[in-house]
């Protein structure tokens, strides 16, 4: 007799998008620079919506998306790279 194997796709994938928002949530705080700390950010909450839309609410899902990696992750950014930042060697600026 065979054993057969029933596989629940929703949680394979839940499991998935959970996993990669809970690494990628590991990076921001681990990442020495900025920049790439605010990508991993970007990434947590494309995470976060999915995970809202594999739960059924897809408004909220979508919303997540559209406003948090859509427009504060783009204002983190065009703050860090507008910013001078001043150098450890000197006193220029780059």
């Amino acid at each position: 007799m065979a054993v057969v194997w029933s596989v629940e796709w929703d949680l394979v994938v839940f499991l998935l998008i959970a996993a990669i928002t809970i690494i990628a949530a590991l990076a921001v705080i681990w990442s020495k620079e900025i920049v790439r700390s605010v990508m991993w950010l970007s990434l947590v909450f494309v995470g976060v919506g999915a995970t809202y839309i594999l739960l059924g609410s897809e408004y909220l899902g979508i919303i997540q998306i559209l406003i948090y990696v859509g427009a504060v992750s783009v204002l983190m950014l065009f703050g860090i790279m507008l910013t001078k930042r001043r150098l450890l060697g000197g006193d220029r600026y780059e």
